[in-house]
């Protein structure tokens, strides 16, 4: 496969050092042993050999790769422990990660990459969904998420709203730059996925101004405010609708079948189901 040089690992890893080099760091300079691009280097090369966790990194550096062949693949000049990874990273604000998402996703467009991943002439599918990156019932801070449960126990978490530009015939995936989910200070309601999606649609915009965007997502987002929000920055919206939610849309179909309104296709699957996609005339 002929990777392009801008697209190379070595390319990737010294514009990500670069970024890293810039991270702001407020800790007193005489207490500090691991810098913020060593923390935030050995995070990615976490990633990078796809290890479940900061633990398991840990483990691979001490037995299967010499810590000074990482220090010299991801020029890292002192190694943390995975605990201080996470005290280093926890402090670091996630906006200064952004221009990564767009440097990359400029570097895939300027090599053509992403030509592939039309799902219509100059549409690109991104599915929007949230995902739980952090959960306790011990630990907890001023922007945890909380959830009370039954027997009065309290659960506090992390989530994160992401877009990813995907295509059914492509197994890898484009992340873009999430939004997070978490409580504001001074703010009495809990956030939630539909305020990250209000917050999240504009900024996609702004970040790709002349991109084709289809938004995907589940019932959660098939409300009118995010529709709105949708089609007010110029995207289009595949969102699942169920029939207790949308009385009306159904009994409009419904009308629309009896007389012959609608158009559909049923794509036997291989696991015996049949998928029927109906148009609305």
């Amino acid at each position: 496969m002929n990777i392009k040089k801008h697209l190379s690992f070595s390319s990737l890893r010294l514009y990500l050092s670069s970024i890293f080099r810039g991270c702001p760091d407020n800790r007193q300079k005489a207490k500090v042993k691991h810098n913020v691009h060593d923390a935030a280097m050995c995070a990615f090369a976490c990633m990078h050999f796809q290890d479940k966790s900061f633990l398991q990194f840990e483990k691979r550096v001490d037995e299967a790769l010499h810590p000074e062949n990482l220090k010299q693949l991801f020029d890292i000049q002192t190694i943390p422990e995975s605990t201080q990874i996470r005290e280093i990273l926890d402090n670091i604000d996630s906006e200064q990660f952004r221009p990564i998402f767009k440097e990359v996703f400029s570097r895939l467009q300027r090599g053509k990459h992403l030509e592939q991943y039309q799902v219509l002439p100059g549409l690109y599918y991104g599915a929007m969904d949230a995902t739980e990156y952090f959960s306790s019932k011990k630990i907890s801070c001023p922007g945890c998420l909380t959830c009370e449960h039954a027997n009065g126990d309290i659960t506090c978490s992390h989530k994160t709203l992401q877009v990813a530009i995907m295509h059914p015939g492509m197994s890898q995936v484009i992340p873009l730059m999430p939004e997070a989910i978490h409580n504001f200070d001074g703010k009495l309601k809990q956030d939630c996925e539909m305020n990250a999606a209000k917050r999240l649609i504009p900024k996609l915009r702004q970040s790709y101004p002349k991109l084709g965007f289809i938004i995907g997502g589940d019932a959660l987002f098939s409300k009118q405010p995010i529709i709105e929000d949708v089609l007010k920055n110029h995207m289009h919206y595949l969102f699942v609708a169920k029939p207790d939610d949308h009385e009306y849309m159904m009994t409009y179909i419904d009308s629309a079948r009896q007389v012959n309104g609608v158009h559909s296709i049923s794509c036997p699957q291989k696991d015996g189901k049949i998928h029927r996609y109906t148009e609305v005339r």
